[in-house]
């Protein structure tokens, strides 16, 4: 996530419903343009989707490493791949959809979600807090900004 003067916003753990989930991205973040999925343990059925709504090379944000150890998909972040992941997750056991979740804007990172539906989820500082707090609602979890690390800035 860009550095900013604002921390980034910290949802706590909770968010498990999959398929709720990815029916609400869209409509909180309607001009996300790329999502990232990546995992070891994605079905055949997820990575066909991913793979059926790749975006394009040129929309590869540049902070994103070329180095994966782990399948990583980039799909354009259309209305109509999150209904379609929406419903594969209604039937497809989270760790089977992805591990680790990514949501831009452009080239500017929105969601950074390590162990997603595990831990707790960060978004970028410059994400209105309307936006986060419709998100942990929705969800029933509580959000704050996260704390700066010790020796950091």
């Amino acid at each position: 996530m860009a550095d900013t003067a604002q921390p980034a916003w910290d949802l706590d753990e909770g968010i498990r419903n999959a398929e709720q989930f990815f029916r609400t991205l869209p409509k909180l973040f309607p001009d996300a343009t790329l999502f990232v999925a990546q995992g070891s343990s994605i079905v055949s059925g997820v990575a066909a989707l991913y793979k059926q709504h790749a975006a394009p090379d040129h929309q590869r944000p540049p902070d994103l490493s070329l180095l994966v150890l782990t399948p990583r998909y980039l799909c354009a972040a259309t209305p109509e791949f999150f209904l379609e992941l929406a419903r594969l997750a209604a039937k497809t056991p989270r760790d089977q959809i992805l591990h680790h979740l990514y949501l831009y804007r452009g080239a500017h990172q929105l969601i950074d979600w390590h162990d997603a539906f595990a831990n707790a989820l960060v978004l970028s500082p410059d994400v209105p807090e309307t936006t986060v707090a419709a998100l942990a609602t929705k969800f029933g979890v509580r959000y704050r900004r996260a704390r700066a690390r010790e020796g950091t800035s």
